[in-house]
């Protein structure tokens, strides 16, 4: 609330003018698209709300758009904060997603097991899995890993593991597809050059990418494709 005070109402309203014009100067709205707004959980749904009352912004989730948005109003150096956090929040989520999907590949070609409670081998989680594979394929004497929330050191040569205590339990390492029939590669597809799990961006005139693209534009006709990995 202001109180204006001045030897006449013509300086009043003139005042009362450039405080309204200096505010609306400084007001700024910001939008931000993204398809994986709409997985936002309750987590991403708290750091919103905090975000919306530390910073004294208004924060408004579009769910309805395609792809959906965030629109940030308020004065622009809050609202410029507030986006470039809200921007690290979804690049963490696409991080987590793409980590997560890495994982699912290496499974899908190896497994790493460790030896359980009754002598038989365990499997290990998938992300811990696609961590010791990179480890092997990187040529990394050790790695640290999680075994019943017991910190582990994993000899990859020996593929011993040890704990703090000098506990010694084997590791296992177990390739999914060496029994497998060799399979026909497309003739574009590029030599990895022994990684297991590599991502690239496919090129416009990729077969690939037209036929994301023409799914794609099926249901999303407006909006514009960046890349496809």
């Amino acid at each position: 609330t202001f109180q204006i005070c001045g030897e006449s109402q013509k300086n009043v309203d003139a005042t009362e003018s450039w405080i309204k014009n200096f505010i609306l100067k400084e007001q700024f709205e910001n939008s931000i698209s993204d398809e994986l707004i709409e997985n936002f959980d309750e987590t991403q749904m708290n750091t919103l709300a905090d975000l919306q009352k530390t910073n004294h912004v208004t924060i408004q989730l579009e769910n309805k758009l395609s792809p959906p948005c965030i629109k940030i109003s308020g004065i622009s150096r809050d609202v410029c904060f507030v986006s470039v956090e809200i921007q690290k929040m979804i690049q963490k989520m696409k991080d987590t997603e793409e980590e997560r999907s890495k994982a699912e590949l290496v499974y899908n070609l190896v497994e790493w097991k460790y030896t359980g409670s009754n002598n038989s081998f365990v499997a290990f989680d998938k992300l811990t899995n696609m961590q010791l594979e990179d480890a092997k394929i990187a040529k990394k004497p050790h790695l640290t890993v999680k075994i019943n929330n017991n910190n582990y050191k994993v000899d990859l040569n020996t593929l011993q593991a040890n704990d703090d205590q000098g506990k010694t339990i084997n590791i296992q390492r177990v390739p999914k597809n060496e029994d497998k029939q060799s399979i026909e590669l497309p003739v574009q597809w590029e030599d990895m050059q022994g990684e297991r799990v590599k991502l690239v961006n496919l090129k416009r005139t990729h077969q690939e990418y037209v036929e994301v693209q023409n799914r794609f534009k099926k249901t999303c006709p407006r909006s514009v494709i960046e890349k496809v990995k």
